[in-house]
């Protein structure tokens, strides 16, 4: 028997893990970014006390960076091109 606390495989695979991939992803991409101090110590804490909501609202409001944009500038030149 198992209690309502117990996760199924299937909640496991397709729920629990990309989720946290995509928390450490987000605190890694906090912690590359090259934000100011306080930003940064500002977003791993929003991110770690609320582990969904604040890496939604971190990829949400992030900006990409120059080489983020060059890249998806050349990859559009390229799709054009063909």
């Amino acid at each position: 028997m198992t209690g309502p606390i117990a996760m199924s495989t299937a909640t496991l695979v397709f729920i629990a893990i990309p989720l946290g991939i995509a928390w450490i992803v987000g605190l890694v991409d906090i912690l590359r970014r090259g934000l100011p101090t306080g930003q940064t110590v500002l977003w791993v804490v929003v991110v770690i006390v609320f582990p969904i909501v604040g890496t939604l609202v971190y990829f949400t409001l992030r900006k990409p960076t120059e080489a983020e944009i060059r890249a998806a500038q050349a990859a559009a030149a390229d799709r054009r091109g063909r």
